[in-house]
């Protein structure tokens, strides 16, 4: 036999509920349904990363790595919709390993830790031991918050084992703080954004667009609803970039109307001719005056 290395690890053990009250063609039966559940969430980790362990009414898996990633797959495992009832227990501490392959074997505290928060464990309620709880503290803190305390168990040889169990309303609490911290924090970007835009302006204003006019033979500016004036003289007007209306009006002539939309420091020249009026005659003047220098 090799000599066995101990190491610390995180164990799930996964208990199939009332299983001593099945016949053993259905335990057979739902041994065999669960290892091959294991199988298929096992397929993306390394297989250096776990071992798969055989127990009289279930199977215990020891996973080398983040704690989170045991807790991640013992709830996905033993949420499994249509499958038999699960009590599952989560430990991490010490193991014997004399191989980490199919023929090793795997003993120690670690073992019996997560086989003693699975008896106690319900199928509604996953329960993890303390040292669990701690390593996940120290390497999720944001999953660890997600525990809470599920009480003191003494187990068969009256050892006291103090267990931990997910809680649904810390998750939605802690997923509202994130979310809330989230909101936050763009809001205060956008915050940021208005207020830099705001000294931007105030302090750097854009360079004011320049409509000059020429206009023949004169015309009343009437931009965006204001009066600037008669040009001539008026040569030119400063306006801020962006859209505007700009109307020249001469008289009883068709006012002329432009619609534009200028950028910062940019010169444009509006140009009209504004036709003459023409005085009909009025009737009979050209005989009056023919009349008159005739000597009549």
């Amino acid at each position: 036999m090799r000599t066995p290395s101990p190491v610390f690890a995180n164990v799930a053990f996964l208990k199939i509920a009332r299983f001593d009250e099945r016949t053993v063609v259905e335990q057979a039966n739902l041994k065999e349904r669960l290892e091959a559940r294991v199988r298929t969430a096992l397929a993306g980790i390394p297989a250096a990363d776990w071992i798969v362990l055989d127990a009289s009414d279930g199977i215990a898996l020891v996973l080398f790595g983040e704690p989170v990633r045991t807790l991640d797959l013992a709830q996905s495992l033993r949420a499994g919709e249509g499958e038999a009832p699960l009590q599952v227990g989560v430990n991490h501490g010490p193991i014997a390993v004399t191989a980490r392959d199919a023929g090793g074997l795997v003993f120690g505290d670690g073992l019996s830790a997560a086989a003693a928060a699975a008896g106690f464990a319900t199928a509604e309620r996953l329960l993890v031991t303390a040292p669990f709880a701690k390593m996940l503290e120290v390497t999720r803190r944001d999953r660890a918050a997600e525990l809470s305390p599920a009480g003191e168990y003494t187990d068969a040889r009256v050892r006291l084992h103090s267990f931990y169990t997910p809680d649904p309303q810390r998750r939605v609490a802690r997923r509202d703080r994130l979310a809330a911290y989230a909101l936050s924090g763009i809001l205060a970007i956008l915050l940021l954004g208005i207020a830099g835009r705001e000294v931007n302006r105030r302090y750097f204003p854009p360079r004011p667009a320049v409509v000059e006019f020429d206009v023949k033979p004169r015309g009343d500016v009437v931009i965006d609803g204001f009066s600037h004036g008669r040009s001539p003289p008026l040569r030119e007007v400063e306006l801020p970039a962006g859209r505007h209306h700009v109307q020249v009006r001469h008289g009883n002539a068709p006012p002329f109307d432009v619609r534009v939309n200028l950028e910062p420091g940019e010169r444009m020249t509006v140009t009209h001719t504004f036709t003459a009026e023409r005085t009909p005659p009025k009737p009979g003047g050209f005989w009056r005056d023919l009349r008159r220098q005739l000597g009549f």
